[in-house]
């Protein structure tokens, strides 16, 4: 049997033999694929095979497209070269013909992804990038594809065929170029409200839970009018239950006064408002009694509260509130949330002593300022409702703005308590 350089050499004798013998021509291609037995032999092709590489395209072909015709994928890439030219359309000389960051093969086989456009589902994230990627964080540059690793790490893991892989109404490139949410999550910031919603039709921020910072969950304010009436994601919302003892009572006249003081006060909101939506929620009346003492208020609480859970500040109207001396009468006690105050002969008496207690409930205590229930501060130094000095029928927080003065409103901004709200949690 003769060795496959022996029949190459006969060929190539056959063919030098044969030469000038056809209408007095040099070139001789046995297998009809363009190229010559002298030129075959010389490039190492096979002169009995059109194909060489078996790859689907001719000997001539390749060398026209630049492809190696002895090799069946020339860029390593995993498709043959044939397959690339007639069947996907990807340059058979570059592994990753769109320059995504993933090879051809993989955008084929593995991904589903179009190995001649970048970013296949055209959300702005190249396909590369929006799938998960292990790279070593010495090398900058670690698999040559172009993408920086820090990039890579960031492992987008979204869809590369689905512009808007987590369904929530943002295309993925958006999410991470321009709102800085996680296009795999729907609620980024698990507020109850898709990510899509908050942006296109509420204004909140898809990152931050509580917009307003007041406490409640923007879906809780959104989703929850039935325990957060008249909620609004975008402003200040306080909420107080308030249950009058028989015999007892906060004029409305008052109430409106306290309400008015929070509608003017110098909070700012993120839909460029200013001020606080204070919420007064007249309950139930209790059973009178002689006098009521700490122990007392916490059996109101348990017995009547309706908004425990909901995020709500409990005040009670008593008719005595116990501790006072011969020398001095406790008109209010409270703690955070908690408040009760004495019903006074004067009605702005008990107005106003039901603000001070409502501060106290959301935050304001004696460890943030000596002036707070304190009369060492001349009135006119710390004006506040806060100052045991302040006039009977005032009503009103400190801005900070005197000699000595503490800003109970910048206080009350930044450090603003609000109760337990798991009862009104939206998944």
């Amino acid at each position: 049997m003769l060795s496959s350089r022996t029949l190459t050499a006969v060929v190539l004798v056959i063919g030098l033999l044969t030469a000038g013998v056809v209408a007095g021509t040099t070139i001789v291609d046995l297998d009809g694929d363009g190229r010559s037995v002298v030129a075959e032999v010389r490039d190492g092709t096979a002169p009995l095979e059109a194909d060489t590489d078996g790859d689907g395209l001719d000997d001539d072909v390749e060398r026209r497209l630049g492809t190696d015709p002895t090799a069946a994928d020339t860029d390593s890439d995993g498709l043959a070269d044939g397959a690339e030219v007639d069947e996907y359309g990807t340059d058979p000389t570059a592994a990753d013909t769109d320059d995504d960051g993933l090879d051809d093969r993989a955008e084929v086989d593995e991904y589903e992804t179009d190995p001649t456009a970048a970013d296949t589902d055209d959300d702005g994230l190249a396909d590369g990038l929006e799938i998960e990627a292990g790279t070593d964080p010495h090398d900058s540059d670690t698999d040559d594809d172009r993408l920086n690793d820090a990039a890579e790490r960031r492992e987008y893991g979204t869809d590369p065929t689905d512009p808007d892989t987590d369904g929530d109404g943002l295309e993925d490139g958006v999410e991470r170029r321009l709102h800085g949410t996680d296009p795999t999550a729907a609620d980024t910031d698990a507020d109850g409200l898709d990510d899509g919603a908050e942006v296109d039709e509420y204004d909140t921020d898809p990152t931050d839970p509580d917009t307003d910072g007041d406490g409640f969950a923007d879906g809780t304010e959104v989703h929850r009018e039935d325990r957060l009436p008249n909620a609004d994601p975008l402003r200040t919302d306080v909420y107080v239950e308030i249950d009058t003892m028989a015999g007892t009572d906060l004029s409305e006249a008052e109430a409106d006064r306290i309400v008015e003081r929070f509608a003017t006060a110098p909070l700012e909101n993120p839909d460029g408002s200013t001020g606080a939506d204070l919420h007064l929620v007249f309950d139930e009346t209790l059973p009178r009694e002689d006098e009521t003492d700490v122990d007392d208020l916490t059996r109101y609480r348990s017995q009547y509260f309706d908004g425990s859970g909901a995020g709500y500040h409990y005040l009670v109207i008593v008719d005595d509130v116990a501790g006072g001396t011969a020398t001095t009468n406790v008109i209010g006690k409270a703690t955070l949330g908690t408040m009760m105050v004495e019903d006074q002969p004067e009605r702005h008496e008990t107005g106003s002593t039901a603000m001070h207690e409502l501060g106290h409930s959301l935050g304001l205590t004696d460890g943030d300022f000596e002036g707070i229930d304190s009369d060492q501060y001349p009135f006119a130094q710390y004006p506040s409702v806060m100052n045991y000095n302040a006039p009977s029928d005032y009503y009103g927080f400190s801005t900070g703005g005197g000699y000595r003065d503490f800003d109970d409103w910048g206080y009350l901004a930044k450090s603003l308590f609000t109760p337990d709200t798991t009862a009104v949690t939206v998944e």
